[in-house]
């Protein structure tokens, strides 16, 4: 579905995103929504750009369910972790300058 992107489950979602060793960029999804390939063509340039320094994952929400513990509820939303905090999120389409603003973020730039 988000080629290049890592899928997750709940049980690994802490390990590799929340705490994981580099700061994570997560798409908390489902397959049959209409917005899938809109957010991926945003997201695939900085997964290509930044993808040696942030790792980025998409989550199957009608398979886990850390989308809830989480508080999402619109389909898809874009979440970015890094040192276990919840630095940014995208509920809505972000534009490419506002994926860059929460990349910089996450990266400290």
């Amino acid at each position: 579905m988000f080629e290049g992107f890592e899928e997750i489950t709940d049980k690994e979602l802490y390990d590799k995103a929340v705490a994981g060793d580099k700061p994570a960029v997560v798409i908390f999804t489902k397959p049959d929504s209409s917005q899938n390939e809109t957010f991926y063509h945003v997201l695939s340039k900085f997964q290509k750009l930044y993808g040696d320094k942030i790792n980025f994952y998409y989550m199957d929400a009608t398979k886990n369910t850390s989308a809830e513990d989480l508080g999402v509820y619109t389909f898809p939303t874009v979440l970015y972790f890094r040192d276990t905090m919840e630095l940014e999120r995208h509920d809505y389409l972000p534009s490419e300058e506002d994926v860059e603003k929460a990349i910089r973020r996450l990266l400290r730039l």
